[in-house]
């Protein structure tokens, strides 16, 4: 359902559209015990239903319209709700792993698919540089390195020994990896033989799991970034959101299992492509006699504007996974591009 118009002798002109898809026997990868031998884990099934719902709006302005000057600029933007509505009636969750190795997303009734999937943590405990992570009941739970491995998780409150911590237990569908706001802006310009575009993307309202922080805040053989050296917890009543650095500890940071500290909001505002070029018109005549030829210059992915403290938000370790989105874990941003060209017009 939509709505088109020009206003102005159409020098601008919008699109606006409502839609509600929804997806029948969605085919979801579903996991499989390791001793069945199936490569990956997985199977893909028809397992449930989902609906994509959302709103659509397109604006394009003629800004200069001349025989020698033209601006023209698009705008357009998309707000998407989605939600799983069913699953297979012996399947009530499906979670979904990394590499083979830690469990990021989880797909559930009533929430969006490969939502993320995490342990709650609040912060270090100033007195004893411990990591505060909460379990499934809510309560409050001290790692520490240091003691015995029967000792090493207690209740914050008093002290006593709890039960260990996991993903499998304690793990919370904690956000959605799914940008509920995103599009783009186009500005095309071009005066007499030259022509100049700006290309701009833009995506809101999700988030990334941070792989990559709990990798360089890990304290085993490898490096740490900066950031443990000059902000890790040292003396008590130090406040800081990274604990004490404890040899071989792999756990308070998120190496070991994913934990909230770590899911980071993903909002950008990319300027994609920047692009520069002149054409010349009827030269070589008496040569190759081109109609024309363009010369020009652009750069792809120029810069980015994020609060995101990974390499690039719209990254994925898991490619397109439909059920483990929204994964940075230790993966290479896309690469800034410059290039140089000619086109050749006969």
């Amino acid at each position: 359902m939509g709505l088109s118009f020009g206003i102005f002798k159409d020098r601008l002109q919008a699109e606006f559209s409502y839609f509600y898809n929804d997806v029948n026997n969605l085919i979801l990868n579903l996991p499989q015990s390791p001793s069945k031998g199936i490569p990956g884990n997985s199977i893909p099934f028809n397992v449930g239903s989902m609906y994509n719902r959302g709103l659509e709006f397109s604006l394009t302005s003629f800004n200069i319209s001349k025989p020698n000057l033209s601006w023209t600029t698009n705008f357009n933007f998309t707000y998407l709700t989605n939600e799983v509505t069913e699953l297979d009636t012996e399947v009530t969750e499906i979670r979904s792993t990394t590499g083979d190795l830690e469990t990021t997303n989880i797909t559930v009734v009533g929430k969006p698919v490969g939502n993320l999937l995490a342990v709650e943590t609040r912060g270090v405990d100033p007195t004893t540089g411990r990591r505060i992570f909460v379990n499934k009941a809510g309560q409050e739970i001290l790692y520490s390195h240091e003691a015995s491995a029967a000792n090493r998780w207690t209740y914050r409150a008093d002290g006593t020994v709890a039960p260990a911590i996991n993903t499998a237990n304690d793990g919370v569908a904690w956000a959605s990896p799914l940008p509920k706001y995103y599009g783009g802006i186009d500005n095309t310009l071009a005066y007499k033989g030259i022509d100049f575009s700006v290309n701009m993307t833009y995506a809101l309202g999700f988030y990334v799991y941070c792989g990559s922080k709990a990798g360089i805040r890990d304290q085993r053989w490898w490096n740490n970034s900066k950031e443990v050296y000059e902000t890790a917890w040292k003396n008590p009543g130090d406040v800081t959101n990274i604990p004490k650095p404890i040899w071989n500890d792999n756990v308070s940071n998120g190496s070991s299992f994913p934990i909230t500290e770590n899911v980071e909001k993903g909002d950008y505002l990319k300027i994609r492509n920047i692009s520069l070029g002149y054409t010349f018109k009827n030269v070589w005549k008496q040569g190759m006699n081109f109609e024309k030829i363009r010369v020009y210059a652009q750069v792809f992915n120029a810069f980015i504007i994020t609060g995101y403290s990974g390499s690039d938000p719209e990254v994925s370790t898991n490619t397109d996974s439909n059920v483990a989105p929204g994964i940075d874990r230790n993966t290479a941003p896309q690469a800034r591009t410059y290039s140089f060209g000619v086109n050749l017009s006969f």
